[in-house]
């Protein structure tokens, strides 16, 4: 392989998920008005990727270092709903293209992007799609990345914070390890809207309380625990970044019998708009990649500094009773003209950090919170229901999909 073809620029912004414990695969998953046709999503998948090469990469590693490198290999879409292990599985490629009946799925190693670098690739392979399949007249325009910023110059503005006894010393929220299982539940838009707008907060607060008061019967404890993640490419100057490019907060609320949404919003939603001003974002960014920073500079095998990584974050006080992402659409960009072919869409994304992991999308008016939990107890699409009802929210649907 030519040096020149190597890339290591986009490596670091990925590098925390080799620490992680286990590999996080995440699924997008659309259904369709009509049944996939398998050969057209085929000829969509290679028009998509002639015009995005970010995505067409295999990864290499030599000793301990790792690159980026063109994949030459054929990029296959399978017929079947099976999560294969990617890239062992997939050809080498860090996502892949799979359907069955009227749903497309889209899985990829959260190695190499976040949700907001997935959504331009899959809305052009849909895109691609219905042109092959419905005579639509998407355009093909090249899909661009913004080159890798520069983690040195931030860490010398924002210098990490050092360690201190209180920190070592600090509580940690005892998240679960069972079993993985899958809720759904959907909503309409329009009632989190309303019970928003009542209570004068963003309709991601409202949610993070109903959410709040729903895991307080569920996990039995006054006091839940939050995480909640935010965009920062613009703060960080690289606005079409594909690579991960998130920072991620911890907040906390306490609850008792008697209280309702109104009693806890207005503070949760006073210390969102605290985090999520662009100073605010961008500090933290920093702080929590110069400990992957950190860690990556060592000189030790991949497995000790898993484990060095792991302790770092636990310490910091990552875990949390659940985390709670807000997609908002899924396509990028999202148009009428594609979403006429589409009916449905579902996210799924193992807890970073959490008991359960909540994903939050909205499509038709509908939203849909798909909820990937650890913790033992049965029950919890119930729960949910309960609670959101009892604060106006029209469910439409709450169901436990692994029993």
């Amino acid at each position: 392989m030519n040096e020149s073809q190597r890339s290591t620029e986009y490596i670091f912004q990925g590098t925390m998920y080799f620490f992680r414990r286990e590999k996080i695969l995440c699924r997008y998953q659309f259904a369709l008005q009509d049944a996939v046709e398998p050969a057209l999503l085929q000829r969509a998948l290679e028009a998509a990727l002639s015009a995005a090469p970010y995505y067409r990469v295999q990864l290499v590693q030599e000793k301990r270092s790792f690159f980026l490198e063109p994949n030459p290999n054929p990029c296959l879409v399978y017929q079947d709903s099976a999560q294969r292990d990617i890239p062992e599985e997939t050809n080498g490629y860090l996502f892949s293209v799979s359907c069955e009946g009227d749903t497309v799925y889209f899985d990829w190693y959260h190695f190499l992007m976040d949700g907001h670098g997935v959504s331009p690739f899959l809305t052009r392979i849909l895109e691609q799609y219905c042109n092959l399949r419905y005579g639509t007249a998407f355009a093909n325009t090249p899909i661009v990345c913004s080159p890798a910023y520069d983690i040195e110059a931030m860490m010398a503005k924002y210098p990490p914070p050092t360690a201190t006894e209180s920190t070592m010393q600090r509580d940690v929220v005892q998240t679960w390890e069972g079993r993985m299982r899958r809720t759904r539940v959907r909503l309409t838009k329009q009632s989190l809207v309303d019970r928003a707008v009542e209570n004068g907060v963003k309709p991601f607060t409202a949610l993070a309380g109903l959410l709040s008061l729903a895991l307080r019967s569920y996990l039995g404890k006054d006091e839940i625990q939050y995480s909640y993640s935010a965009d920062t490419r613009r703060e960080a100057g690289v606005p079409d970044a594909l690579y991960n490019c998130v920072c991620s907060f911890q907040s906390g609320v306490k609850l008792n019998d008697d209280t309702r949404l109104a009693d806890i919003v207005p503070e949760m939603d006073a210390e969102v708009l605290r985090t999520l001003q662009p100073e605010a974002k961008l500090r933290q960014m920093v702080q929590q990649m110069s400990w992957v920073y950190k860690v990556d500079q060592q000189k030790a095998p991949l497995r000790i500094k898993q484990r060095v990584f792991q302790m770092g974050e636990y310490i910091s006080g990552v875990p949390a009773d659940f985390w709670l992402s807000y997609l908002g659409n899924p396509l990028l960009p999202a148009t009428p003209e594609l979403e006429q072919y589409t009916k449905d869409f579902n996210v799924w994304v193992p807890p970073d950090g959490g008991s359960m992991g909540v994903e939050a999308s909205s499509l038709n008016g509908i939203i849909t919170l798909c909820i990937e939990n650890k913790a033992e107890m049965p029950g919890l699409a119930g729960m949910i229901r309960t609670a959101f009802e009892k604060e106006d929210i029209t469910v439409l649907e709450a169901v436990d999909l692994d029993t």
